[in-house]
């Protein structure tokens, strides 16, 4: 089944792939058979006490997010999950 992504081409979005890799960008595209990633930060440390969810409030104090990849893109096969977040609560922080 194919989703369609482009509603949420400037939302910030948890994206959960296959092998535990978490990703937060700046929103998401749809390239054929791929996701392109915007400005894709590697999560390292959720820092959250109520699971990975908690982070479309924003990030917590104790959050650790990588620099941003330059391109990254991803096979839909190996996206598991993509949680749209509050744009307000990650402005300036991606």
């Amino acid at each position: 089944m194919k989703i369609e992504y482009s509603n949420m081409a400037d939302t910030p979005v948890i994206i959960v792939a296959v092998h535990g890799h978490v990703w937060i960008a700046k929103g998401i595209d749809c390239a054929d058979d791929h996701i392109h990633l915007k400005h894709a930060r590697t999560v390292r440390n959720w820092g959250t006490t109520k699971g990975l969810n908690e982070l479309v409030n924003g990030p917590t104090k104790e959050t650790v997010i990588d620099d941003p990849a330059p391109i990254l893109f991803l096979p839909d096969a190996s996206v598991i999950a993509i949680s749209p977040c509050r744009a307000a609560a990650w402005e300036g922080k991606l």
